[in-house]
């Protein structure tokens, strides 16, 4: 059990990839207006709260309001914000001390505990899009706000001692419980991935996603007018990154490239990282637009943006046409993916940053 906690504690932040996952699926500005939404409604909240009868603030000076206000134009840029990790820790940090300070300045215990719940909204968006690493520090700083607010500190309420134990009891376990197993349950679909069809550092199919996505391709586009692309992709001197920035830096410049097949690539193609520097693109278009397709791969994968700047070496087989049978298309593929292999290598030959004369394959009627 220890071993599983530590690996749990170990486990890189997901927030690039999550954003990753939720901008190839098309949800990532739903996902930001979402968010937007739900800030909203709790700069909204506390307005209706001040006014409300039971409400009763501490001191003269409205701190809620101020929160109120900075919540709803918070609500305004969220959804126009290209959000980084860094930022999402600096929101995290900021919604916790805006919470804070709306739970302290009002003096209805009552209110105080309503008020403590809403760290259990932030708590769900670390499972999301953080680590346990982020959501401990949350949990406690929250749990320590709670303990304040029940005790009646900074207001003129004495409650007792079983009405503090209870406010304090409920209101970790409300902010505590959704959080945690939400992180759990990400956590083992995390893991299952690893065996299942999808790399774990890209989300882009592994060797088994890549054949089971080649076979669907086959049965859905055997068409005589339509042209297979098999295209390998290595990452020029790969090796280099790790040693001299460290793997970090080689894990993102992994995730620039698959990056960058997906911006080239077909929206059904199957994209699939094979190994720790090479990558493997499958898709079936018509023969007149694969011109147009193979003109931009060498522009889009090789691109200076980026530090530090990669480039790669690429092969690609290209087969017009149908294959005879299902035996005849197996050998097919095979082939097709041995020549883009070899076409790749012979780009490594010339020096990298090449992409190969394409190996044009027969027609099969």
């Amino acid at each position: 059990m220890p071993n599983a906690v530590r690996r749990w504690f170990s486990a890189p932040d997901q927030f690039d990839r999550f954003t990753r996952f939720l901008r190839d699926n098309g949800i990532l500005i739903p996902t930001r207006v979402v968010l937007g939404v739900l800030i909203f409604l709790m700069g909204t909240s506390i307005v209706f709260k001040r006014l409300g009868s039971r409400s009763e603030s501490v001191g003269e000076f409205p701190f809620d309001i101020v929160i109120a206000a900075l919540t709803l134009i918070a609500a305004l840029v969220v959804p126009l914000l290209v959000t980084t990790r860094q930022r999402s820790y600096v929101m995290v940090f900021l919604a916790d001390v805006a919470i804070t300070v709306v739970v302290l300045t009002e003096g209805n215990l009552d209110q105080r505990l309503l008020g403590c719940l809403v760290f259990g909204i932030i708590g769900s968006y670390i499972a999301f899009f953080h680590s346990l690493r982020v959501q401990l520090p949350h949990l406690l700083a929250a749990s320590a706000v709670i303990v304040v607010a029940a005790l009646g500190v900074f207001s003129n309420a004495e409650p007792s001692t079983l009405d503090v134990l209870g406010r304090t009891v409920f209101a970790i376990t409300v902010i505590t419980v959704i959080p945690v197993v939400t992180q759990i349950a990400l956590s083992r679909l995390s893991n299952d991935a690893q065996g299942s069809e999808l790399d774990p550092l890209t989300d882009l199919l592994n060797r088994r996603g890549l054949a089971r996505r080649t076979a669907e391709l086959l049965h859905a586009h055997s068409e005589p007018d339509q042209s297979l692309l098999v295209v390998v992709i290595d990452i020029d001197n790969f090796k280099h990154f790790n040693d001299t920035y460290g793997h970090d830096v080689g894990d993102r410049v992994i995730l620039r490239t698959a990056y960058r097949l997906h911006e080239w690539a077909i929206s059904d193609a199957a994209i699939a990282r094979v190994g720790g520097d090479e990558f493997i693109v499958v898709q079936i278009m018509p023969q007149q637009s694969v011109g147009y397709l193979l003109a931009d791969i060498g522009r889009i994968m090789n691109m200076s943006a980026g530090e530090p700047a990669s480039t790669t070496s690429i092969g690609i087989a290209i087969h017009n046409g149908i294959w005879a049978d299902d035996e005849d298309m197996d050998e097919g593929i095979q082939s097709l993916h041995r020549l883009a292999d070899s076409a790749m290598y012979e780009s490594k030959r010339l020096g990298g940053n090449h992409v190969h004369s394409i190996v044009l394959t027969r027609p099969r009627d």
